[in-house]
């Protein structure tokens, strides 16, 4: 049987570059995201680039349970062995604090969170029937911190990093792994909205490779890059609050 994954949040950025990472490699690839129109024309560009592998669309919101329940069922269908799941959908609103609304939380913590949680419990009876391999996360270097103008973005990012870390834990005495990527700045529609410099802004593409490499070739449980980012970000974030707190309010009046 060829190799499969499923991507979430397929429609561009990190997810779409992703999909097409996979299906160059030889994987059939289940994209997902609201778009049918932009999962279509995923769908025609890994055609045209005669990959190994092809995508196969499967738009639905991950939102809505029944939808994701019905995608599972679709792919349970489709194929036997799902070597891997990236749940990589989400969003991010820039919003002071000072001026949230629930509205916009609730958005944030619906895409972020509840339908990442959503998935697995969803696919938990399937684990098994569909081979599962690996289910891995998109969270964010925003996870490790509270960041400015991100309260919504790094909670959630926080939470669904200690909610992948109890399930690896919970399912360690069975076959499938949890896997959680951190990626800093990425060049994608969502960053491109940022109006501040972007400490080392990645290739979305060189993402997306790394992202196959780290699954495919490591068993470590969490990916951050790029890694020089990373590294300075860890200490950054491990300094003690009075001095973190500083050094943010002073990046904010820049």
């Amino acid at each position: 049987m060829p190799n499969s994954c499923w991507i979430t949040g397929a429609s561009s950025g990190i997810g779409r570059s992703t999909a097409l990472c996979f299906a160059k490699n030889g994987y059939t690839v289940f994209a997902t995201a609201r778009s049918s129109k932009e999962l279509d024309i995923l769908v025609k560009k890994s055609s045209s680039l005669s990959f190994k592998g092809k995508i196969i669309a499967l738009p639905l919101d991950v939102t809505v349970s029944k939808e994701v329940l019905n995608g599972i069922k679709f792919i349970q269908k489709e194929c036997q062995n799902l070597d891997f799941i990236i749940l990589n959908a989400g969003t991010y609103i820039k919003e002071d604090s000072k001026y949230a609304t629930i509205e916009s939380t609730k958005h944030v913590i619906d895409l972020n969170y509840i339908a990442v949680l959503n998935h697995i419990i969803s696919l938990q009876p399937y684990i098994s029937t569909l081979n599962i391999k690996q289910i891995a996360v998109v969270s964010s270097m925003a996870a490790w911190r509270g960041m400015p103008m991100s309260a919504a973005y790094s909670s959630t990012k926080a939470a669904i990093k200690t909610a992948i870390e109890s399930f690896e834990i919970d399912y360690s005495n069975t076959g499938v792994r949890f896997r959680i990527l951190y990626p800093g700045f990425v060049k994608t529609p969502l960053t491109d909205k940022n109006d501040f410099k972007m400490p080392f802004l990645m290739d979305v593409e060189k993402a997306a490779a790394t992202i196959y490499k780290k699954l495919l070739y490591s068993d470590k449980f969490e990916v951050s890059f790029p890694i020089i980012f990373a590294v300075i970000m860890r200490i950054i974030t491990m300094l003690p609050w009075p001095i973190y707190k500083r050094l943010m309010v002073r990046k904010m009046k820049k």
